[in-house]
């Protein structure tokens, strides 16, 4: 309050408080926390949001998809939003894939939810990742071509025509899908995918972020572009998520997919059939 004399009259002047509004800083979201240096300081959290700062700052997101081959609702991912991140933020992000998804061991075999040809896909795409050095636009070619083609050797060959990999990188992947380092590296697959913590996936595809696998986190596979500009952290924000439609919450134009229009990159070498819906 201000008192301030006119004349003979006294005026009391009363001014509003500029204190924030009080709050429980229990009940303050999780996401938010670390998002303000002053309410980390007022509410106690600057240690931790400090020792995630120093853990993560200016290090790439890791995104994990667990994934089979012959799901479509994969299929659709990996070709769709999954690449076009992928194609967006490859300087800023570690994509791991991991092609086992709801397979399981029985008497020391490998039974595939889609059967035995699941099983032979996973074992090639696993190859793939492991000796290509830029697997994953191969990969995403192999997935848009698998169900458009109905026969993997087909599926292969046209990927192989598109990207023209070196012959001793061919000949290495056909020997690991061949013998038992494919078979070695689907083992690696399911244990990856057995031990995903705290959750365990309870379908597919299914994302881990740095290696944290959450049930509540698997809407990110509807705004996955948003979840990465979010959970990213370095100084400044990505260039990419500058722009409208990345955050959270922004409405995103599916008028061309809509439309049927060519969901890859105009710039991206994958296939010239339109996807299957």
């Amino acid at each position: 309050m201000l008192f301030q004399t006119v004349g003979l009259c006294l005026i009391l002047t009363v001014v509003p408080s500029l204190a924030a509004a009080p709050f429980d800083c229990n009940a303050v979201p999780i996401a938010l926390r670390c998002q303000s240096e002053e309410l980390a300081k007022e509410c106690g959290y600057s240690e931790a949001c400090n020792n995630y700062f120093n853990a993560t700052e200016g290090k790439p997101l890791k995104v994990t998809l667990l994934y089979e081959s012959l799901c479509p609702d994969c299929q659709e991912f990996i070709t769709g939003d999954f690449y076009k991140a992928y194609l967006k933020f490859m300087d800023h992000v570690e994509f791991e894939l991991v092609p086992y998804g709801n397979a399981r061991i029985e008497n020391g075999k490998i039974i595939c939810q889609h059967g035995e040809k699941e099983c032979a896909a996973n074992k090639y795409e696993g190859c793939i990742l492991h000796y290509m050095k830029e697997p994953l636009p191969f990969l995403a070619c192999l997935e848009h071509q698998i169900p458009l083609r109905d026969d993997l050797d087909k599926a292969i060959q046209k990927c192989y025509n598109t990207f023209k990999p070196a012959p001793h990188v061919i000949d290495q992947v056909i020997h690991c899908a061949n013998g038992e380092i494919g078979n070695k590296l689907q083992l690696e697959a399911a244990a990856r995918t057995a031990q995903v913590y705290p959750d365990a996936h309870k379908h597919v595809p299914w994302l881990l972020f740095n290696n944290v696998s959450l049930a509540d986190s698997q809407f990110f596979t509807e705004q996955f572009e948003a979840a990465i500009c979010t959970l990213h952290n370095g100084q400044k924000p990505l260039p990419q998520c500058t722009g409208a439609g990345v955050r959270l919450g922004c409405p995103v134009d599916l008028s061309a997919e809509k439309n049927g229009y060519f969901r890859f990159s105009p710039d991206a070498k994958i296939a010239d059939e339109p996807l299957k819906h």
